[in-house]
């Protein structure tokens, strides 16, 4: 038997309401005359969802339309559904279960109040035993009241007085859109007298790693006093390896017990890069003595998870290395965000897309970040199964203005509340990894805050006492200074413990002084502006209204990325451009350039530095400019490409001053190989080329390597006199294996000029495409049969942004020599053959349309 009846659906009806004119008309009742201007809505879902759905309110994710839907959630709803219970589960206990209410709301079952709820991560469980009818429908109806004043972005963190997501009250990345709805699943949870509410794994691994001791903490419920008999059992991969049994005298209410196993030789589970995810699954039966009365079954993996002290960190620093199974791991992370403003409605498609697109880039972490959620179950799923460590903050963050957390009794006690709830719900999770106070969180003169502060001292030793395996962070950052800037390294270098920032491309110059001097233990969230892809801004602002790219002159733009036009900088940098699509390609590759080389200097000083985690990985809403490097609509922007080549189990990179050599004798760089694999190399090669715009060959160097395991290393340093030279010129880096087999590579562009205007002003180049069709693969070779480099070729899909599928690609956003081509990988998802049209172009080449049945030109 299921020991669930899932109520989800698009069966409920749902109405707005004033006030408390619901109870008035007996909206929520069986037996009422309300029975007009009913819309049909959706559990798990939204509120804002269901009207636009309905027609009832224009797309909201449409240049400023979200303005228009600001009433939604200032007003009352009330969502209902009739369902029935087969004859046959008469006699059971039956318990009614919301995983996810946005924010507050009554609950009611067959006109009985049930009773009343506050907060959307805590999970609302009612015995209804006494109240399902067998033999009639059964009606369920769930009043949500208005959503709760809570600050926006720029505010007051004391103020803060609900653990609700922040993010909808309006946020750089997010118009204003409060989020209200039934947003996670409701179900009848059905058992006998006897229930287990609760199942906690706890595997402790021996240091051979040849044994694991897996210990179950069990919580029964139950409605009798009776001896029952408790049977524990570990699978893995489908066989019974481990099996226990006891029998326990089990007491009316809620009691815990304690069960044991060992497993030889665990198969352990590992980040991704390191190692597979071998996941185990705990089941529990409860017997009395009329048979099963109820069953539970979790997922584990067994691992060891511990942070230890950076080389070179100052004595008081906090460990931030991170050590899994007894190795060192460096972190190569990525912040997350919800992944939509309207977060309540299931989108699978789109969630297991982003995930495989962060294990796809070689992302071992992810940070939840602190203004959005504490994500469903299906989010934890997944990232046990891909190897993608969790960093999930509680949902406390700066505000701008002032970013100290109240440390009001009623406060923290409203968080411990919650925290007590919520820690059980992800404890079993082999990919959690880390649990933090909150996103920014800072005393009155701007310090990271700590322990000592009340309420992250009480979530820790909350978070001590239930999940006690777990690393647990104040905040984010931490340490003795809160920001990665010149003036604080220059002032005292080793005060960067963990820091954040900048978000912005610091200049041609700037951005790589900055990393080059970088000195932080850890750098958790950091990043550069970029305008969206084409084809996204397109969907989310008219052509025609998409001019001009400005903040005092267009107010689109301001509403879809106040935080993130930066005109001046842009135009010193490119000079002032003459089309939306020449702002596009400026940003994204500054976007693209600016976060690769902090990205690469970070990982040079490996484990000095133990990590990164840019911002931001995806967006909720779509934006037409932010800091994202994969749209709403799960598109990749060219930074993707750069995170996923720097994030390479190995890497070859070169250290320099700046991008702009005008008026330059000579161009100087170091070359580094990073290795995140376990064995180094004693026979390898790197290929050294400069080469002009038009493919010249002006420097060609190739020297035998070797390079350690696990660790960064400096080559060699490179010197090359820039004499009549032409505006633009190319660094070119091959990493080469004794067999000839490229191990790593790696391409940088420079001007020979102040700005970098020479880099939309090449000559035109043309270029080939010839594919070789699989099942669902292409194999495609691009070639420039031009006189010029075809400057940043782009592949992306050429259907619209609402087509069902997606499509992979293992590299993209990359210059072509001419007489040069390149192999490219195409994997389709959920796309069929007669649908399959990728578009291909560069900034200064033809375009091409590629089907199954031929190419053509756009």
């Amino acid at each position: 038997m299921d020991p669930k009846i899932y109520l989800n659906g698009d069966d409920w009806c749902f109405k707005e309401f004033t006030g408390e004119d619901w109870r008035w008309r007996k909206s929520h009742l069986r037996k009422t005359n309300d029975r007009y201007f009913w819309g049909t809505g959706s559990v798990p879902g939204s509120v804002q969802h269901d009207l636009w759905k309905s027609g009832e309110i224009a797309n909201p994710y449409f240049e400023r339309n979200t303005m228009l839907c600001e009433w939604v959630p200032q007003r009352t709803w009330v969502y209902k559904k009739e369902f029935q219970v087969h004859a046959e589960l008469a006699g059971k206990r039956f318990h009614l279960c919301f995983k996810g209410v946005d924010y507050a709301a009554h609950f009611y079952l067959n006109d009985e109040y049930l009773g009343y709820h506050e907060g959307m991560f805590t999970q609302v469980h009612f015995d209804v035993t006494n109240l399902i009818k067998s033999d009639e429908k059964n009606l369920i109806a769930v009043v949500l009241m208005p959503a709760p004043y809570e600050q926006p972005q720029v505010g007051y963190t004391s103020k803060v007085k609900t653990h609700k997501s922040r993010m909808g009250y309006w946020w750089d990345f997010n118009p204003r859109m409060v989020h209200l709805g039934i947003w996670d699943d409701v179900y009848l949870e059905i058992s006998e007298n006897l229930r287990v509410a609760d199942v906690f794994v706890r595997p402790i691994l021996e240091p051979s790693h040849n044994k694991a001791r897996i210990n179950l903490s069990v919580e029964l419920e139950s409605t009798i006093a009776a001896n029952v008999e408790l049977t524990g059992d570990i699978q893995f991969q489908g066989k019974i390896i481990a099996s226990c049994q006891q029998t326990i005298q089990c007491d009316v209410g809620r009691t815990t017990h304690q069960l044991s196993m060992e497993i030889e030789h665990p198969a352990l589970w590992w980040p991704n890069g390191a190692g597979e995810q071998n996941l185990y699954q705990a089941s529990l039966e409860v017997m009395d003595e009329s048979g099963l009365s109820d069953h539970k079954t979790v997922s584990f993996g067994i691992r060891q998870i511990e942070f230890v002290g950076n080389e070179l960190a100052e004595p008081e620093a906090l460990p931030y290395t991170l050590m899994v199974n007894g190795r060192k791991i460096y972190i190569k992370g990525w912040n997350w965000v919800p992944m939509d403003a309207l977060y309540g409605v299931p989108r699978p498609e789109k969630l297991e897309r982003l995930l495989t697109l962060a294990r796809q880039a070689n992302v071992n972490m992810l940070r939840v970040w602190g203004g959005g959620l504490i994500e469903k179950d299906v989010f934890y799923d997944l990232c046990d199964r891909y190897g993608i460590l969790i960093w999930q903050e509680f949902i406390q963050s700066s505000s701008g203005i002032e970013n100290y957390p109240s440390d009001s009794p009623a406060f923290i006690e409203l968080m411990t509340n919650e925290a007590r709830q919520i820690i059980p719900t992800k404890r079993n999770h082999p990919a959690l990894a880390i649990w933090c106070g909150g996103n920014e969180l800072q005393s009155l003169d701007e310090k990271p805050l700590d322990d000592h502060h009340p309420l992250l001292s009480a979530l820790k030793q909350t978070v001590n006492q239930l999940d006690p395996d777990r690393h647990w962070l104040a905040t984010s950052p931490t340490g003795r200074v809160f920001g990665n800037t010149l003036e604080n390294i220059q002032h005292d270098p080793t005060a960067l413990h963990d820091v954040h920032g900048p978000w912005e491309y610091q200049g041609t110059e700037k951005q790589y002084e900055l990393y080059n001097r970088g000195s932080s233990l850890l750098h958790s969230e950091f990043g550069v502006e970029g305008i969206t892809n084409a084809k996204t801004l397109d969907t989310v602002i008219h052509p025609d209204n998409q001019w001009p790219v400005s903040l005092e002159k267009n107010p689109l733009w301001f509403h879809l990325g106040a935080w993130w036009v930066k005109r001046d900088v842009w135009d010193a940098i490119f000079g002032e451009l003459p089309d939306v699509d020449s702002y596009i390609k400026a940003t994204q590759f500054i976007q693209f350039d600016g976060l690769r080389y902090a990205l690469e200097a970070d990982r040079r000083r490996m484990f000095q530095n133990s990590g990164t985690l840019p911002w931001q990985f995806n967006e909720p809403y779509p934006m037409a400019a932010c800091t994202s490097a994969v749209d709403y609509y799960a598109q990749p922007k060219p930074v993707y490409y750069a995170v996923k080549k720097a994030y390479n189990p190995i890497t070859v990179t070169a250290r320099f001053e700046k991008i702009t050599w005008n008026e330059q004798e000579a161009f100087a760089c170091e070359i580094w190989v990073s290795n995140s694999n376990l064995n180094g190399s004693t026979s390898a090669v790197i290929e050294s080329r400069i080469l002009a715009e038009s493919g010249r060959v002006l420097y060609d160097q190739t020297i035998e390597v070797q390079f350690a395991g696990n660790l960064s290393t400096h080559i060699t340093d490179l010197q090359f006199q820039l004499l009549e030279i032409e505006k633009i010129f190319f660094l070119d880096l091959v990493l080469k294996d004794s067999a000839g087999e490229i191990m790593a590579d790696n391409r940088y562009l420079f001007t020979c000029d102040k700005q970098l205007t020479p880099m939309l002003h090449v000559e035109p180049a043309r270029i080939t495409v010839q594919v070789e069709n699989s099942v669902d693969q292409w194999n495609l070779r691009i070639e420039n049969i031009g006189k010029h480099t075809a400057m940043y070729i782009w592949l992306e899909d050429a259907r619209g942004r609402m087509a069902p599928g997606f499509v992979y690609f293992d590299q993209n956003y990359f210059c072509l020599f001419p007489e040069e081509s390149r192999m490219v990988q195409v994997n389709w998802k959920d796309i069929p053959a007669g649908e399959r049209r990728l578009e291909i172009k560069g900034w200064n080449t033809n375009s091409l349309i590629l089907k199954e049945n031929g190419i053509t030109n756009a």
